[in-house]
């Protein structure tokens, strides 16, 4: 497989998986906000999801979808007890090396695409989302998320 193959297969089977966490994140918050903000998050992931698979049908390869949605399962249940900051904390973290490989993938794909440029600013959406919400703005913190869904 081409780098590109490579890159897009994982970033498909990334945001499988990071639906399935927030998902099942926000079926076992009990905490009102942070359970719409989680399923805010869930749909960012789910509609990137659903437009890299055109990318990746288009591409002739195996998606390998069910892996990654049980491993995103998995670890909504190890986070189950974790604070919130700590959370944001840690997402934020795991952001950087993904943007890396998003914003590559976009420099070796076709020219302009639009799947790609959505691809990176759902991570940076996501990056200013966590930045907002650990900072207490929650309310901005999810219009960021509402703002990127509202686009394409």
């Amino acid at each position: 497989m081409s780098e590109y193959d490579d890159l897009l297969l994982d970033a498909y089977r990334g945001e499988v998986l990071g639906a399935a966490l927030f998902g099942a994140m926000a079926d076992a918050a009990t905490d009102d906000q942070q359970r719409e903000q989680l399923y805010a998050l869930q749909r960012v992931e789910a509609r990137t999801a659903t437009r890299l698979r055109d990318l990746v049908d288009g591409a002739g390869l195996d998606a390998g979808a069910d892996g990654p949605a049980s491993d995103g399962r998995r670890m909504a249940e190890a986070t189950r007890d974790a604070d919130w900051a700590t959370f944001l904390t840690t997402l934020r973290g795991a952001l950087p090396p993904f943007l890396a490989n998003f914003e590559r993938l976009r420099e070796i794909g076709f020219r302009d695409d639009p799947v790609l440029e959505d691809l990176v600013a759902h991570e940076r959406a996501i990056d200013r989302f966590a930045e907002l919400e650990l900072e207490g703005r929650s309310a901005d913190a999810l219009e960021v998320l509402d703002a990127h869904l509202a686009t394409v």
